[in-house]
């Protein structure tokens, strides 16, 4: 790490605060209590005491850092590993004890599943259902296929039914005593749902029959389901992890889907035949009734301006494209040159002109291609260099309305961000605490105290600043996200510190990242990341697609800062110092007037020179 501008704090940090210490004192931060189940080989620990103090994690002496902070990997070998802690100043001494636990791998095998591997079979006629493969909470719809399997007498006929359905439809043995059968499920299967029915005949009478344990839903699909939020978003698989499935985007309110499955809480979602995605059951309406699917075709074009300038006070473009009714839509954006792409799905062009306003100055040109006979694509190019945001809506019935923003207009040359509508999101809060320092300070408290000072560096450049939040307040991320349009903001820097996971060393992972999801943002993105890396600090990366929700929103431009790493003893204590902080803040501010300047409209030629 280069460190030289660190090195003037680290020599002049104060040791105050710890001198008030007395007795000595130890606190633990991780493990986070006195017995933690932990299944890895690795194990980071964390804690602090006085800064002069030495200190010891199962005897073996670690470093001390200025902050009090000391942190060790552990490596457990046992069931139960003990963690020592010690601390010792001045003859005094003060230990506390830890314990991992190893959580067991051993498992009951089930009295009711039948050994075959022996050849001995504990019964003549039996029937085991085997309900591994089968997920109770999916309904099963066109195209899904079913595993049917079971253990069972071998060499005989075992057949199974669905709840009445699908009568005696004969399995497969494929090894000694194992059945199976790959039910797949028809389009309009009428809706039925139990359990699955075994039936084992030997020549001539049935002999033996069973029953799955679990319930299944199958048929009754496909089925129209409609939007019933502003703030639904389409996923595009099961996939999931901390910040949730990988998205296409969000949807607007009354958008009517094809609802063709369902599995682990979310709908399967037909956009076309050949591409599908996942939306969260509580974001739609089913319909009692299915109508089979209709051509919609699409009108003609019109490109205009946007009177409403309260609502978009840089001023925007709108592109309207007739619709039958509210289709479903996935939007992409380009950059170099700056592009909009939609795609609607179950539309076919029966565009035959487009009106373009000169009162559209954002926009150059709107082109479609029909790319497959239910997906109908537009490319939107724009005049300007940036992208400001944009997002799609739907009108009367089926008027879609793509409401793309201008650049903002700088007023002042030596000012650019002069009357600018900023956006800060200081992370967590409240509940949620964020990363833990080796200290003990929360994330949440470093991310409030870097976004005021951005604030106060924000205001002093001539912004207008919108903030989050401004005390240890619990905000849900639409909460946010709602803050931020109410008050019109251009822009949104959402700022975080970093940390890493129980299995890494705190000591090797350093550094600030910067983050977005959408091309379109990723200038924005770069220039406050190169901003920061000229602290010194270690390079984390510059990362895109990154699934995090306020990084999710087209309709205004927004990164997400990873300060610096909360876990790691040396930059933790430059996250606490004041002098740093307003260091982190000013490099943002500095950053915002270079996207500003590259980016945003200049009112008047005069000002040109001062780019």
């Amino acid at each position: 790490m280069k460190k030289i501008i660190f090195v003037l704090f680290c020599t002049s940090l104060s040791y105050s605060t710890w001198a008030q210490y007395n007795p000595l004192t130890l606190g633990i931060v991780i493990p986070e209590q006195d017995t933690v189940e932990y299944p890895f080989s690795r194990y980071r620990v964390a804690a602090h005491t006085d800064p002069n103090a030495q200190a010891f994690i199962n005897g073996k002496k670690v470093q001390v850092y200025s902050s009090g902070a000391f942190v060790d990997m552990i490596f457990p070998t046992e069931q139960i590993t003990a963690i020592e802690f010690m601390v010792a100043l001045d003859g005094d001494t003060v230990k506390q004890t830890r314990y991992l636990i190893k959580p067991s791998t051993s498992q009951e095998l089930s009295s009711e599943i039948v050994e075959l591997h022996s050849g001995e079979v504990a019964k003549k006629w039996f029937i085991q259902p085997i309900l591994d493969p089968l997920e109770p909470d999916k309904w099963y719809g066109p195209g899904d296929v079913i595993p049917i399997l079971a253990q069972g007498t071998p060499g005989k006929t075992l057949s199974y039914s669905i709840s009445g359905h699908y009568l005696n439809v004969m399995m497969h043995e494929t090894n000694p005593g194992m059945y199976e059968a790959y039910h797949k499920v028809d389009t309009y299967t009428p809706l039925f749902e139990g359990p699955i029915e075994f039936s084992l005949k030997g020549k001539w009478l049935t002999r033996s029959k069973a029953s799955s344990s679990e319930i299944i839903k199958v048929g009754g699909l496909p089925i129209i389901g409609l939007v019933n939020t502003s703030d639904a978003y389409l996923n595009i698989g099961l996939g999931s992890d901390r910040l949730g499935g990988a998205k296409y985007g969000s949807i607007f309110q009354g958008v009517e889907l094809t609802i063709v499955g369902e599995q682990n809480g979310l709908y399967k979602v037909a956009l076309s035949p050949s591409l599908h995605a996942w939306i969260p059951k509580r974001f739609v309406d089913l319909k009692q009734t299915f109508d089979l699917p209709s051509q919609s075709l699409s009108g003609n074009i019109r490109i205009a301006a946007i009177s409403e300038k309260s609502v978009h006070s840089q001023g925007a473009d709108v592109i309207t494209v007739s619709l039958p009714k509210r289709l479903p839509y996935i939007t992409y954006t380009e950059s170099d040159p700056n592009r909009i792409i939609v795609d609607i799905f179950g539309a076919t062009s029966n565009t035959n002109w487009k009106i373009l306003l000169d009162e559209a100055s954002g926009i150059d040109e709107v082109r479609w291609v029909q790319v497959d006979d239910d997906r109908l694509r537009l490319f939107i190019d724009l005049t300007h260099k940036g992208h400001w945001g944009y997002h799609v809506e739907y009108g009367w019935r089926g008027q879609m309305r793509i409401v793309v923003k201008r650049p903002p207009v700088i007023e002042e040359a030596l000012m650019p961000l002069k009357n600018r509508i900023i956006a800060i999101d200081a992370g967590h809060g409240g509940r949620n605490k964020g990363a833990l320092g080796s200290t003990g300070v929360m994330e949440k408290e470093v991310a409030l105290a870097i976004s005021k000072k951005l604030e106060e560096l924000l205001i002093e450049a001539g912004a207008k600043v919108v903030m989050t939040r401004t005390d240890d307040s619990y905000l849900y991320m639409s909460e946010r996200a709602k803050i931020v349009r109410d008050n019109h903001a251009e822009l949104l820097v959402s700022i975080h510190a970093n940390s890493i996971g129980y299995a890494t060393d705190p000591r090797k992972m350093s550094g600030t990242g910067a983050f977005y999801k959408h091309m379109a943002f990723k200038p924005l993105a770069e220039i406050i990341y190169n901003k920061m890396r000229e602290l010194g600090l270690d390079d984390y990366g510059l990362t895109g697609s990154f699934n995090f929700t306020l990084n999710a929103p087209t309709d205004f431009p927004n990164v997400l800062v990873e300060t610096a790493f909360l876990s790691n003893p040396v930059e933790e204590i430059f996250l606490l110092d004041p002098y740093y902080q307003r260091r982190m803040a000013q490099q943002i501010v500095e950053g915002l007037e270079e996207y500003y300047t590259k980016y945003a409209h200049w009112s008047n030629d005069s000002l040109e020179v001062y780019k």
